[in-house]
């Protein structure tokens, strides 16, 4: 099921024009709050002095998931990175990632998945077979935990971090702000979210102008995203001068 207005709720709060649109702040000087800003918050997650958020070595943590010589096959740098991004991997389930079968049955999913392809050129069939690698390490996940805790998140977080173009990160952070209806799919919203009016894809091009003022372009447009929804969700729609 697809949410058909995530787009223009993106465009309506994270990633909203708000210096010229909104009103002076009516608080005093003390008490003030600037408002937030996309390409701020990326400046604040990336190159903050010193570094204040780990996240921001989950893309580069081991030189990528997603570069050639591992692309297909989970490892112990990716388990590294996606603790980076609050999902950290028990010992037990690491133990099962890496070794077989559970490592062979996921290489053989993630040969299907292109890491040259991005969200929006994606096809139904493709985000099917990322649904099911999704599904596999969701159940390696709870058979290497005592009460089968739920490892949906983290299952999200370790395609992410092997196909950053193609899977957006999801968590409780990013589940607070987008408000998907009950039901919906978040890959196949924000497919479509992304894909309206082609080239001139208004959410696309807010992110990526946030990215280039920014100097962030190393990263995916989904990663710049990510990166935005969850500052957004963290500061409550603003961030303390």
């Amino acid at each position: 099921m697809v949410d058909a207005g995530l787009g223009q709720r993106l465009l309506d709060g994270p990633l909203r024009w708000t210096p010229e649109s909104l009103p002076p702040n009516p608080l005093p000087a003390g008490e003030r709050r600037a408002r937030f800003s996309p390409s701020g918050a990326l400046v604040t997650y990336f190159h903050g002095t010193p570094r204040q958020f780990s996240g921001s070595l989950f893309d580069s943590i081991g030189g990528g998931g997603d570069r050639s010589d591992v692309e297909n096959q989970i490892t112990r740098e990716d388990v590294f990175a996606v603790a980076a991004v609050n999902a950290p991997v028990p010992a037990a389930v690491a133990s099962l990632l890496l070794n077989e079968p559970a490592s062979g049955r996921l290489a053989t999913l993630l040969r299907q998945l292109p890491t040259d392809i991005d969200l929006w050129d994606a096809e139904d069939e493709t985000l099917a077979i990322a649904t099911k690698a999704w599904d596999e390490i969701r159940t390696i996940h709870e058979a290497g935990t005592t009460f089968g805790a739920d490892g949906g998140f983290a299952a999200n977080k370790l395609l992410a971090r092997k196909r950053p173009r193609l899977i957006p990160l999801y968590d409780e952070k990013v589940r607070a702000v987008v408000y998907l209806v009950e039901g919906a799919s978040w890959w196949f919203s924000l497919r479509d979210a992304l894909r309206v009016d082609g080239e001139d894809n208004e959410v696309r091009f807010r992110v990526g102008a946030a990215m280039l003022e920014a100097k962030v372009g190393y990263v995916s447009v989904l990663r710049g995203l990510d990166v935005i929804l969850w500052s957004y969700a963290s500061f409550g729609g603003s961030k303390p001068k």
